[in-house]
């Protein structure tokens, strides 16, 4: 994974769900300015792939981000009940948990040897097939899910973790939420060695918590789907759907990510998903 792939999904995936929300009633600019950044990464992917993500980070930095930010200063020094109504990144608890688990993870592998040496991930436990498959390693299905390949991955992960993770926990509860986490990312990896066993993929050495992350989006497509009477129902569930395409098309144009280990969450967790009931609301 490459920074610049992922300036070019940020940059796409923020402007699909920016067109995909404008339609409900949002101003035009947003929106016109998301048109903009999708067809320029379009042509610049084209005719110039090998700097198409950094072309589309600095679009979406200067058409998106940084009027977002002037809008939201402006906003909150004419309006002191702004930043109330202004949606926010918050933590929860599991969610919490997690992220610290992973960086503790992470610092375990510069310890032993950097987290971009193969021979440090494999003693740590990557999801190595063949060692599950014929040395009967079946641990790895788990620990992989911690370990990382370099900065950049999880910082990646785990962005994604703190941007989707909150809301859903606190819709379905902190033991709801950490089951479908494990849960879908024991998913996914199970899912990677029966394709390899069945020989529909090659031997693959993967890590990540990407399939876990992946889990928590189909969590939301399946909770969404049965709880249509939730807040926002609707309108999330279109969200989740971009967020789907949008990860498919990544993993179609990135080299050294696993599609089916994405995807394995994605199914795993959305049938987790299906069984989810809102947690009640606890007034004081």
């Amino acid at each position: 994974m490459e920074l610049q792939h992922i300036f070019l999904f940020t940059a796409i995936a923020s402007s699909s769900l920016i067109v995909a929300q404008s339609f409900r009633g949002q101003t035009s600019a947003p929106r016109a300015a998301a048109f903009i950044v999708l067809i320029a990464s379009s042509i610049a992917w084209l005719i110039a792939r090998s700097v198409a993500g950094y072309i589309a980070g600095i679009l979406w930095c200067g058409l998106l981000l940084l009027p977002a930010i002037i809008r939201h200063r402006s906003g909150a020094k004419h309006d002191p009940f702004y930043r109330t109504r202004s949606p926010r990144i918050t933590i929860s608890p599991v969610v919490l948990a997690l992220i610290l688990v992973n960086v503790a993870t992470f610092l375990i592998e510069i310890l032993f040897g950097g987290p971009e040496n193969p021979l440090t991930l494999y003693r740590l436990g990557e999801l190595d097939t063949t060692s599950v498959l014929h040395a009967h390693q079946h641990w790895r299905l788990f620990t992989a899910l911690f370990l990382h390949y370099g900065m950049l991955h999880l910082a990646f992960n785990m962005f994604a973790l703190l941007v989707l993770g909150p809301s859903l926990e606190r819709q379905i509860g902190p033991v709801a939420f950490a089951v479908c986490y494990l849960i879908s990312g024991l998913g996914s990896s199970i899912i990677v060695v029966s394709l390899a066993k069945l020989r529909l993929l090659p031997p693959l050495e993967l890590v990540g918590a990407s399939g876990c992350v992946m889990g928590i989006v189909g969590a939301w497509g399946g909770f969404l789907l049965r709880n249509q009477d939730a807040p926002l129902a609707r309108q999330r569930l279109r969200n989740v759907t971009v967020i789907v395409l949008m990860q498919i098309a990544f993993d179609l144009v990135t080299p050294n990510v696993s599609m089916s280990a994405h995807l394995g969450g994605l199914v795993t967790g959305f049938f987790l998903g299906l069984g989810l009931r809102r947690q009640p609301f606890r007034g004081m």
